[in-house]
């Protein structure tokens, strides 16, 4: 299975669907690839945005600094920068846990 994840210069880029107000937070790859993210927080006030990058962040062993929504703030389909860390690693762990 091959994950939708971009690489960049100083990380990668990958895009996330996020289904809040789920009983817990866990992550699921679809068989095309595709990450979807249930996490607990309402889509109020940013929780659930936070909720993302702060479980994205302890996931991936990473601060939550270097983890970035760089679009999708009010829609379910996030696009996740993270930096300092290449296509593979970030497709090991998130595959890995999965």
């Amino acid at each position: 299975m091959e994950l939708q994840v971009q690489e960049l210069s100083n990380g990668v880029r990958l895009t996330v669907n996020v289904k809040p107000r789920s009983r817990e937070t866990k992550l699921l790859v679809e068989p095309d690839g595709t990450i979807t993210l249930h996490v607990v927080a309402p889509p109020v006030e940013g929780r659930a945005n936070r909720e993302v990058v702060r479980w994205l962040a302890k996931r991936l062993g990473k601060r939550s600094s270097q983890i970035r929504m760089v679009a999708g703030l009010r829609s379910n389909t996030k696009i996740i920068e993270i930096t300092n860390m290449n296509k593979a690693e970030v497709s090991r762990i998130i595959i890995e846990g999965a």
